[in-house]
């Protein structure tokens, strides 16, 4: 069984340059996705956090961002997948906005949506798939037509990021099954924060789509959770305490997990919180992939 060991990275995977390359290269984790992308209401414009990478069809970002990203899948490297991940918490109502270009413009070649996501692809064709964080539309047909017109672009994958909402995540699954057989690949599930109570209901989240994917449904599921971070590094959790969630959610079958999120890694790593064991991105994807290897053998 292939194990998914996944790492959301916001402003440092876009401004930390060369290092940050050599060190998730070097890290263990096999899919890095990039967090997060807004989509503007009006114009479709890209953006990554606060920077503006695709406008009007053109991208206008780090002209070196492309080959930089292109080495994370190259030489000697543990990462085999790259996805960049849409929408967010607490922010910018992306698939909201999605819904108005839909809307006013549909999904096809002309459609300012069509052109700057066909834009990010050309210039950045390391990109597998996208990764869908809805937090503030939860309309199906919005996530459907999204999803559809990525395929048609030429992305590989779609992922599902949930916190809540079982049953319109399930629904989202069947219809992209229906019309895009395989095209979602994964549930991003959130078990930190606002999704906290997911720490004790993967059964129910493995429940939710096993009519739809039947026994892959458990491998389907790839929990998340949230390293060391905040203020004297003492929110979050250590690889070690991981380790031990992951050993226990790996007798469900799943098949791995993410952590949330690289740059905390970064600001807590030389952090003494974790009584004096290593919080390096390497011994986050350790707890993911010894704690659901050791239940996968």
């Amino acid at each position: 069984m292939s194990i998914t060991a996944a790492i959301y990275c916001w402003e440092a995977l876009y401004s930390g340059g060369q290092s940050v390359i050599d060190n998730l290269k070097a890290s263990g984790f096999t899919t890095i996705l990039a967090w997060s992308v807004h989509v503007n209401a009006t114009n479709g414009d890209l953006t990554l956090n606060d920077t503006l990478i695709v406008t009007d069809g053109t991208y206008v970002g780090d002209p070196a961002w492309p080959g930089l990203l292109a080495q994370l899948k190259t030489g000697t490297t543990s990462v085999n997948r790259l996805l960049f991940s849409v929408g967010s918490g607490g922010g910018p109502t992306d698939f909201g906005n999605i819904q108005q270009l839909i809307d006013r413009f549909g999904t096809g070649p002309t459609s300012p949506l069509y052109k700057n996501f066909a834009e990010l692809l050309s210039v950045i064709p390391s990109i597998d798939g996208i990764d869908f964080d809805d937090e503030d539309s939860y309309n199906q047909g919005t996530v459907v037509q999204f999803a559809q017109m990525l395929a048609t672009i030429g992305y590989k994958q779609i992922t599902f990021c949930p916190y809540q909402d079982m049953q319109f995540w399930a629904g989202c699954l069947q219809a992209l099954q229906a019309s895009n057989p395989g095209l979602v690949t994964a549930y991003n599930l959130q078990c930190y924060a606002g999704g906290s109570i997911n720490v004790y209901e993967i059964p129910q989240w493995i429940a939710s789509i096993k009519p739809i994917l039947g026994d892959a449904a458990a491998s389907f599921i790839l929990p998340g959770l949230w390293c060391r971070n905040g203020s004297g590094c003492t929110s979050g959790e250590c690889p070690d305490q991981m380790e031990v969630q992951y050993k226990a959610w790996g007798l469900l079958g799943i098949g791995g997990g993410f952590i949330w999120r690289y740059d905390d890694i970064l600001s807590c790593e030389s952090s003494s919180t974790c009584s004096g064991n290593p919080m390096t991105p390497a011994a986050y994807a350790d707890a993911i992939l010894n704690g659901v290897m050791s239940e996968a053998m």
